[in-house]
């Protein structure tokens, strides 16, 4: 990948006014040529609130396939970056590994400025046989059942490759491209995407977290989140052996 390959980051919303805005400004360490919101109808601040903080901002059919598929076309980096709402790419504590980045008064300011680094330089340095990546997950809820989702979900994405699109999932445009992009499924078609790949090449893990919210584990399995990951393998498993998503969706909601 040439380095001075250009990100494109493509955020896909409707109705997130609550994080769209942190989910922009974390999207800001890599340090992108552009950030897109590709908004699906939202009915409150969301499109307002992502001017606000300088992204590009388009509104089309709602339908995350049909969101991802339009930010894409319009997008001119050679690096689609696709970054889920209430997702944030986590600028993580480094100071461990190297102490002397936080010497002195502007130690934050150099703190940002290694993390961007360090992430452009994890998808910069991608070789030819990679397509593209993903990042670790991690949730924003330390409870244990949560911390089990997240252990089976990346435990699934790094020996199967077939991470989930929360794993904030960026691929070389020219691949995209070759595979026709997005389908626009009712759901799964990130886990689509990713097969579909395959033929053309590897995705990358890239050892940097992103953080997605657990509000969606916590509304609909309160008691035993696990119970999220035993649900999610079995619908990846029925995609997999040729159930149609229209049918799979029924598992999901």
């Amino acid at each position: 990948m040439r380095q001075d390959a250009r990100i494109s980051v493509i955020i896909p919303t409707f109705n997130e006014e609550k994080v769209i805005k942190g989910c922009i400004e974390s999207a800001r360490l890599l340090n992108p040529f552009e950030i897109i919101v590709v908004d699906g109808g939202s009915t409150d601040r969301t499109k307002e609130i992502a001017r606000e903080n300088g992204a590009i901002v388009i509104q089309t059919r709602k339908g995350r396939g049909n969101q991802m598929n339009k930010g894409a076309s319009l997008a001119e980096g050679e690096i689609l970056f696709f970054l889920h709402a209430d997702t944030i790419i986590s600028n993580e504590t480094i100071s461990s590994w190297h102490p002397e980045i936080f010497t002195g008064s502007q130690g934050m300011l150099k703190k940002v400025q290694h993390d961007t680094f360090n992430i452009q330089h994890h998808i910069l340095n991608i070789s030819d046989k990679y397509v593209g990546g993903f990042f670790k997950l991690k949730f924003d809820d330390n409870s244990l059942s949560t911390k089990l989702v997240e252990f089976f979900a990346n435990l699934r994405a790094r020996l199967l490759s077939l991470p989930y699109g929360d794993q904030a999932i960026f691929i070389k445009r020219d691949a995209f491209v070759k595979i026709g992009g997005f389908r626009e499924y009712p759901f799964l078609e990130d886990i689509d995407l990713v097969i579909r790949l395959r033929k053309f090449g590897k995705l990358k893990y890239i050892p940097h977290s992103v953080i997605a919210s657990s509000r969606r584990i916590k509304k609909e399995f309160p008691f035993s989140p696990i119970l999220v990951s035993l649900r999610n393998v079995l619908i990846a498993l029925l995609f997999i052996l040729g159930v149609e998503p229209s049918k799979l969706v029924k598992l999901y909601k």
